[in-house]
């Protein structure tokens, strides 16, 4: 466990939140910065620490913080659902129409999603003709994704991989990912140097505003210590923005009713419209941003 400077702006001032306690009954303080608001999670345990919470259970026994079977066909259909349903919110279907347009007859578009679990997502764009690239560090995932699914997967850290810039894609995403990062702002400025000239970043994650500040303790996505970073709507845009990436599109979704296995027509019916409400409003515990390379 270290004291670190704020990662977005390098100060070292904080003002406690919480502090909440892992399953493994380890504690861990969560403050906000007071320079630039920046909720985290500090002291911060090191990579070593945190990668004992990523032990297979974490993919195949339910709880909390963790998956269903994250290898089962229903979840892997499911989790395309929402991916199909952000890509369209931010209008990258007509995006990628036009890069397609732009590009020679016959040239793949190419794609990287980092921290690519299982692969779900580097599938469904290599169904969808994408030369498609996947990076993950947990063993059980990786080994799923090469030898089920046959898929292109790099194992390594995303920060140590490639230095020299070789690889260059149309587009990179990191589908709720970046809070779980040590370095997240280095992770954005390096993904700069592997996207192609007009090429985009896809980045979703969990929003600490209105809901988060309601629900306390009990919101859905304090998880500690795997989730480190927690950023608000505007914090994460003005980040963004400052290390040169352009033409933002976002929305936020998800009303912090999570879905319930054999759940009543009465609770289905109110997180369908809780959900609808909270994205109209913008005020989802979930967020998305799609932003061009500067």
């Amino acid at each position: 466990m270290e004291l670190i400077p704020c990662n977005t702006c390098g100060q070292n001032r904080f003002r406690p939140i919480y502090t909440k306690e892992s399953p493994l009954g380890e504690s861990f303080s969560i403050v906000s910065c007071e320079f630039c608001g920046l909720v985290q999670v500090n002291p911060q345990p090191d990579f070593l620490a945190v990668k004992k919470y990523y032990d297979d259970s974490y993919f195949t026994q339910r709880t909390e913080r963790g998956y269903d079977n994250y290898y089962s066909d229903k979840l892997r259909t499911e989790i395309s659902r929402v991916f199909q349903l952000n890509l369209k919110d931010l209008d990258f279907f007509i995006w990628e129409e036009d890069r397609l347009a732009q590009t020679k007859s016959g040239e793949k578009l190419s794609s990287l999603d980092i921290g690519c679990a299982a692969g779900y997502f580097v599938a469904y764009q290599k169904d969808r003709g994408y030369d498609a690239f996947g990076i993950e560090i947990a063993d059980g995932p990786v080994r799923f994704a090469r030898e089920t699914l046959n898929l292109n997967i790099f194992q390594e850290n995303f920060l140590d991989w490639d230095p020299e810039f070789q690889n260059k894609y149309d587009v990179i995403t990191l589908w709720a990912t970046i809070e779980h990062l040590h370095k997240p702002k280095e992770t954005l400025e390096k993904i700069q140097n592997h996207l192609k000239p007009g090429g985009v970043l896809i980045l979703s994650t969990c929003r600490y505003g209105l809901l988060a500040k309601l629900a306390g303790l009990t919101w859905r996505y304090l998880n500690v210590p795997e989730h480190l970073y927690y950023y608000s709507y505007k914090s994460l845009k003005r980040l963004l923005l400052s290390l040169g990436y352009r033409n933002p599109v976002s929305f936020t979704y998800g009303s912090g009713m999570t879905t319930r296995a054999g759940a009543g027509f009465f609770f289905r019916f109110r997180k369908q419209i809780m959900d609808r409400v909270v994205k109209w409003f913008q005020i989802g515990d979930m967020m998305v941003y799609m932003v061009k390379k500067g």
